[in-house]
C-alpha cells in the first residue's frame, strides 16, 4: 500500500544544469521533504536511462532541449508508467501538454505556490492509482481509467493569474478570440471567464463530443445548455437564458440533428 508519507520518486530532466539544481532544491526545502530526486538529466537520452534504472513515480520534464523535444521522447518511449509535470519558459505549449493528460504545466520562473499545487495534485493522482491497484487490475487498465476519467469529466485552464480545474459539464461555451481563446463557465454559483492561447480547433479536440458542438467558425458550445434555437433572419443558439451565439448557415441542419439525436433538444 502507497502511505501518504512514502517517499516519491522522480526524476528532473532539464538540459539546463542550474535548472535542475533550482527545482532540487524548491522541491525539497519548500514544497516536500517526502520528495526523493531519483536522479537529474540533461537529455532526453540520459532520461531514459534513469527511467529505465529507477522507475520513477513522476518526471519533471522540461519542453525544449536539444536533438528531442519532450513530446517527441513521450511518444517514442510510449507507453510509459511515470506521470508527468512540464516545467518550461514557453506557455504556447500548455494545450499539447494538457492533450498528454500531464498532470500539471508549469511556466519558468518557477512559483512555489503553482510547484505545491502541482506536487498535491501528482500526489492526488498517484494514490488513486495505487488505491486501484490493490484491485489487482493491470497498469494499463489503471491508466486507461485515471485518463479517461480525467478526460471525460473535467479539465485544467490555466492562465498567468490563476488555475481553475472545472468540469466539462459547468463549461457554457468557448469563443474564438485570434490566437485566443475565451471561455465561459459555472464556478460555484457564479460564471466566470478565462483567456487561453490556442486555437477554437485545439479546444475542440479537448473537449468531449458528446457535450461540444462547433456551431461557427468562432464558436464552441456545451450542448446540455442549450435553451433555445432562434430561427430568424440569422440563426442563433441560447446558452442557459443568459447568451445568444450566432449559428453558421451551413451547422445549422447539423447542429439540429446532432441535439436531437442526444436528446439535448426538441422543438
Amino acid at each position: 500500500m502507497h502511505s501518504d508519507h512514502a517517499l516519491l520518486n522522480v526524476l528532473i530532466v532539464d538540459d539546463e544544469m542550474e535548472a535542475c539544481t533550482n527545482l532540487k532544491h524548491m522541491l525539497r526545502e519548500y514544497v516536500d521533504k517526502e520528495i526523493n530526486i531519483v536522479g537529474i538529466a540533461n537529455n532526453t537520452r540520459e532520461a531514459e536511462a534513469q527511467i529505465i534504472s529507477f522507475s520513477p513515480e513522476a518526471v519533471f520534464l522540461d519542453i525544449e532541449m536539444p536533438n528531442e523535444n519532450a513530446f517527441h521522447f513521450l511518444s517514442r518511449v510510449s507507453p510509459f508508467n511515470f506521470e508527468v509535470i512540464f516545467v518550461t519558459a514557453y506557455d504556447e505549449y500548455a494545450i499539447r501538454a494538457f492533450k498528454l493528460n500531464a498532470v500539471d504545466y508549469i511556466l519558468k520562473p518557477i512559483s512555489i505556490t503553482e510547484l505545491t499545487e502541482a506536487v498535491q495534485k501528482l500526489k492526488e493522482k498517484i494514490r488513486y492509482k495505487h488505491i486501484l491497484s490493490e484491485n489487482a487490475v493491470s497498469y494499463t487498465e489503471i491508466s486507461n481509467q485515471v485518463n479517461n476519467k480525467a478526460k471525460s469529466q473535467r479539465i485544467t485552464l490555466k492562465d498567468n493569474n490563476s488555475i481553475e480545474v472545472v468540469e466539462f459539464r459547468d463549461i457554457f461555451f468557448v469563443e474564438a478570440q485570434g490566437s485566443y481563446v475565451r471561455i465561459l463557465f459555472l464556478k460555484g454559483n457564479e460564471t466566470r471567464e478565462i483567456i487561453l492561447s490556442g486555437s477554437l480547433t485545439d479546444y475542440e479536440e479537448l473537449m468531449p463530443s458528446d457535450l461540444f458542438y462547433r456551431i461557427h467558425k468562432s464558436y464552441l458550445i456545451n450542448c446540455i445548455h442549450v435553451k433555445k434555437i432562434l430561427k430568424d433572419e440569422y440563426s442563433q443558439v441560447v446558452i442557459r437564458d443568459v447568451f445568444t451565439l450566432p449559428i453558421s448557415r451551413r451547422r445549422f441542419a447539423p447542429l439540429l440533428q446532432y441535439l436531437k439525436n442526444n436528446d439535448y433538444y426538441h422543438e
